[in-house]
């Protein structure tokens, strides 16, 4: 051996750089401490504890991208003048996607819904705070799983490891709803490949957060169902409600829990990995993360 090689170290690899298992933990602890800090300060509740954790995943990942040489952008959740449209379209997919579910489920006699009282007016007000209510918490998860931690991995082990692992996070994660199910666990981690897809084929995180809300804002508001099992949202003239067997229905975990969503959300995923028709912006191209882009050399296809 040369004099003076690096042989690297349990925490190091030859080339110096700080292995991958400690990189993804410091980004945790980081994460973990400016959560925990921004809770002391914060008020309670949904919005304020996501801003915490939305904050906290930021701050981890633009520190762990700092120490590769790498700028804040690299994490994917830049702004300029694309930003806007990323989010607009991923939330379009999202809701489209949830809205094929539904309608499949309600074709088979999955979903019923009952009339409320409200009016057009109190539904347009309602959706938009409902958007506005969704979007910090939908932002802190990808922050949290589809950001820093889906990077380093795929960088280290390929992109199919990486959106397995980050999916199999996400879905435990979910562990604890009300309401859960094997199957809804099994779509949950499902629907974590889909926005790891759409993350890494894109390289911004406001497409996969927009997907994200866009899936979750329908399911909860649009059509008037629990999500992952939680009823946040009300929407006036209207009531949603499970019929059939919960394989079909969902049950009181929502479409998540149907066999449904399962077909349609795996071909979803599919059609973003292989489809190629997810193409990043210029100035995610400028950016440089450390992976990019499934079809690249780096993670493969």
């Amino acid at each position: 051996m040369p004099e003076g090689a690096s042989t690297g170290s349990p925490f190091t690899q030859e080339n110096g750089r700080v292995r991958v298992g400690w990189r993804i933990s410091l980004f945790v602890l980081i994460t973990m401490v400016v959560t925990g800090l921004a809770g002391v300060v914060l008020p309670a509740g949904l919005q304020f504890g996501s801003f915490a954790l939305l904050l906290g995943a930021l701050l981890g990942g633009w520190s762990m991208l700092a120490l590769d040489g790498k700028s804040p952008d690299a994490l994917g959740l830049y702004v300029e003048r694309s930003t806007a449209r990323e989010m607009a379209l991923g939330t379009t997919i999202g809701v489209g996607i949830a809205l094929v579910v539904v309608g499949v489920m309600a074709a088979a006699g999955g979903l019923t819904w009952s009339a409320q009282p409200g009016s057009a007016a109190e539904w347009v007000k309602g959706g938009v705070g409902a958007l506005l209510l969704l979007t910090v918490p939908a932002a802190a998860e990808e922050a949290l799983l589809r950001g820093y931690p889906l990077q380093a991995l795929a960088e280290a082990v390929g992109a199919p490891l990486a959106l397995v692992a980050t999916s199999v996070a996400f879905g435990m994660m979910h562990m604890g709803n009300p309401d859960v199910t094997a199957l809804g666990l099994a779509n949950v981690t499902a629907a974590g490949l889909l926005l790891g897809a759409v993350y890494l084929r894109t390289g911004s995180l406001w497409w996969a957060t927009g997907v994200h809300l866009g899936w979750n804002w329908a399911h909860g508001y649009l059509v008037d169902l629990p999500v992952s099992g939680l009823e946040i949202l009300d929407a006036p003239l209207y009531e949603g409600a499970s019929a059939g067997p919960d394989w079909l229905g969902g049950g009181a975990f929502g479409p998540e829990g149907s066999a449904v969503t399962t077909v349609v959300v795996l071909a979803a995923s599919a059609l973003v990995w292989w489809g190629g028709w997810l193409k990043p912006s210029e100035t995610a191209l400028r950016s440089e993360p450390l992976v990019f882009d499934g079809r690249n050399e780096s993670i493969g296809s």
